[in-house]
């Protein structure tokens, strides 16, 4: 029988599932793959640098390729398209960090993140082996197992890796490993930007129809005008009936989550060519997700985007400008230091003096939505009197419980915004239970100004509009 146990992470010490079966040991070691990533076959490979911990995974599936790495300082993770994004999020940095703490037996001064709950470890007591990772990132758990130990090439190195989360499950099979003896810093660091994209001038666009939320003109592959809401928190989307009107054809299968406490059934597709006016990104991926027969539009826009443009957003006005560079909009107003929750502009805010951080949606319809943990911790149905409402949030994942209330005062880095109306969520599962988000705000409070996003140099401006 086989005794395993199971413990929370340490401090001091993480169990390590590449370990050197001969000393002295070489510094860097390549882990070459043979990967399904949400059923679609490709190859990747885990460059780790034992001595300090660096590392990069990658993995070459089609649309669903992806990278993830730390290079001392920052995590971060790239799509298909190489575009890197740089994690700010405490979670999101301590779920790629925690790669580095069972790939290397170092602990470098630094390098330790403080996640909202740490990871839990399962351990084959006889040998030592890992044989499952636990990691609570935000509202999700993701299990990763480790089985099949092997020695190769003077290590002991689990030959199948399988990874479970709300996405859905990759696995990979080692195909070998070498130990270069030399690899260059790059090699762990975020990519350069991919210069798949075009743009002369500033382009402007204006926003369909009379709706609240910023719905805006796209053309796939060319083909006819298709309705897509621009969300900062997103990424390229686009309906079944869209997609085939395009000529995009989905691969693989997988799930995601949203508001709600359910996850919704995706496939995965590139797009050749994605135009917003003059605009243009190329090899585009995109989930396929079924928006619901009723939904006004046929996808969604979001961080690939403005990643590669800055935009002006004038929800008042209806307009949208993009540049292909910021300095090129002359933004004005208060300027708000941001960083990615994955792919969403994330800030420092407060609510009535009360502290914490804040994502900002331009997808949600709401005002601000007090994410569930932040309620009960500082027990805001109480402070602020707050009124049963029912069910008034609802998207990807079904609909969620709150209770309305106000603000006094919402601050978003040194922006001070007076009266704004709250939902105080009452969720246990979905985006509103992430402990480590305060708030998202949304366009009721977003539409009082005139933004300009600069991801680039991680920055939103709120300007004010002209009467």
């Amino acid at each position: 029988m086989i005794h395993l146990f199971a413990f929370a992470a340490a401090v001091a010490t993480s169990p390590t599932i590449l370990r050197s079966a001969s000393a002295p040991a070489p510094r860097f070691v390549r882990v070459q793959l043979d990967v399904s990533a949400y059923g679609i076959a490709g190859r990747g490979e885990i460059l780790v640098d034992r001595t300090t911990g660096r590392f990069v995974r990658r993995f070459d599936a089609g649309p669903v390729s992806e990278r993830e790495g730390w290079d001392g300082t920052r995590a971060w993770r790239a799509d298909a398209t190489g575009m890197p994004r740089v994690q700010g999020n405490r979670d999101e940095r301590a779920a790629i960090v925690d790669w580095s703490h069972v790939l290397a037996p170092v602990d470098p001064a630094g390098s330790r993140e403080h996640p909202a709950q740490p990871p839990e470890f399962t351990v084959d007591q006889p040998t030592g082996e890992v044989t499952r990772m636990v990691r609570h990132i935000g509202h999700q758990t993701e299990r990763t197992t480790f089985a099949d130990y092997r020695t190769a090439n003077g290590f002991v190195v689990p030959f199948t890796i399988a990874d479970t989360s709300e996405n859905g499950t990759w696995t990979a099979h080692v195909l070998g490993i070498d130990t270069p003896r030399t690899i260059r810093d790059a090699a762990f660091a975020p990519p350069p930007e991919p210069r798949d994209w075009s743009l002369r001038g500033v382009e402007t666009v204006n926003l369909i129809g009379g709706a609240d939320l910023a719905v805006i003109p796209v053309s796939v592959n060319g083909g006819p005008v298709l309705r897509f809401l621009l969300d900062t928190g997103g990424q390229n989307v686009i309906t079944p009936d869209a997609a085939r009107r395009a000529g995009v054809e989905p691969l693989g299968e997988g799930t995601v989550g949203g508001a709600g406490a359910a996850l919704a059934k995706i496939r995965y597709a590139s797009a050749r060519s994605v135009r917003v006016g003059g605009a243009e990104m190329r090899d585009q991926p995109f989930l396929v997700l079924d928006l619901g027969a009723t939904a006004p539009i046929d996808g969604i826009i979001g961080y690939e985007l403005l990643a590669r443009f800055a935009a002006r957003i004038d929800l008042q006005r209806g307009r949208l400008e993009l540049a292909p560079d910021a300095r090129a909009l002359s933004p004005a107003g208060i300027a708000v230091p941001m960083v990615f929750v994955e792919r969403q502009p994330q800030v420092d805010g407060a609510l009535d003096g009360i502290a914490g951080p804040m994502t900002i949606d331009t997808g949600s319809a709401s005002a601000v939505d007090v994410n569930t943990p932040f309620v009960v911790a500082h027990d805001l149905r109480t402070r602020y009197h707050a009124e049963a409402s029912g069910y008034p949030i609802t998207g990807i994942g079904g609909p969620v419980h709150a209770y309305f209330a106000h603000a006094k005062e919402l601050r978003l880095g040194e922006l001070a915004v007076p009266d704004v109306n709250l939902l105080l969520t009452d969720a246990h599962s979905g985006a509103e239970a992430d402990p480590t988000i305060a708030a998202n705000v949304g366009e009721q409070v977003l539409r009082r100004f005139v933004l300009v996003l600069d991801y680039r140099r991680a920055t939103i401006h709120f300007e004010t509009p002209s009467r």
